[in-house]
């Protein structure tokens, strides 16, 4: 499958989590190995291979020549796969929308040899709205067999673009069964931070539908008229903004207010980034 969506929504990080937690979905051994396609002026397989194994931590990578370097991947990925019950694997390859049509093809020789030694692999391409464009262009040009392989689903994934989503992110700083702070004390953030606006029922989550409309009325400020979509780096910025500037640590305020909010919103960069995207 692809998954596409634009910079700074949290594509990576999301990434990080699935492969925390996919096995456990699948209540079995499953191997998933992750990339990072790098940009080259001129792609090549030795390049590409080579990288496949340096994201590997392989420990010794031939320096010969690509037929070498795809039998040293291959070889990896069945010692992997056969460990597994399912006899699978998944590769993420992230910044996927630098991947052409020459990195689906030496991709498609690595899946045909797992596939002669029954290993069956997933690939999860993770980058740019540009990797929709690269599979309608696959379509048009009926590469069925790179479409079949490797681009047979797709997902949007995007941003917060309501105050309930909004909520549900603040309300993980509020929950010590979520996430402690410091790590382990059986503190939430908001607790930490702000002791005394905690101990009387001030919730960060009771704050969503104010602080959404806050990025929204910056937006309108400065003429930008996209879709709303807040990407998670600005969001998580002004939570950390906010918490440090103004609680225990900073100016030890009670609790945050309106005006404060704005200033945190502020100082993460989104508005910067809002107005640059709508130049693009």
């Amino acid at each position: 499958m692809i998954v596409y969506g634009r910079p700074r929504i949290g594509k990576t990080w999301a990434l990080r989590f699935a492969i925390d937690h996919l096995p456990t979905n699948f209540d079995a051994p499953l191997p998933i190995l992750y990339a990072n396609c790098n940009s080259y002026r001129v792609p090549s397989e030795e390049k590409f291979y080579s990288d496949l194994l340096s994201d590997f931590n392989f420990p010794f990578i031939s320096k010969r020549n690509s037929s070498e370097l795809r039998r040293q991947v291959v070889n990896f990925m069945l010692e992997k796969a056969e460990k597994s019950k399912l006899r699978r694997l998944v590769l993420i390859i992230d910044e996927a929308h630098r991947l052409t049509e020459a990195h689906y093809n030496w991709l498609m020789d690595i899946y045909n040899a797992l596939i002669q030694k029954k290993i069956s692999m997933t690939v999860i391409s993770v980058g740019q709205e540009e990797l929709l464009s690269r599979r309608t262009f696959f379509l048009e040009q009926k590469r069925s067999q790179i479409i079949g392989r490797f681009m047979t689903h797709e997902h949007d994934f995007h941003g917060i673009r309501t105050w309930e989503d909004m909520q549900l992110i603040l309300s993980g700083y509020d929950s010590p069964e979520i996430s402690c702070y410091p790590e382990a004390s059986g503190c939430s953030f908001s607790q930490y931070f702000f002791p005394e606006g905690y101990k009387k029922k001030e919730r960060l989550e009771s704050e969503a539908k104010m602080l959404f409309e806050l990025f929204a009325d910056l937006r309108k400020e400065h003429g930008v008229s996209a879709v709303l979509e807040i990407p998670m780096e600005y969001f998580s910025f002004t939570i950390e903004n906010a918490l440090k500037k103004y609680g225990i640590h900073g100016d030890q305020h009670y609790w945050i207010n309106k005006a404060q909010w704005r200033e945190a919103i502020e100082m993460s960069g989104y508005v910067e980034s809002e107005i640059y995207m709508a130049l693009v």
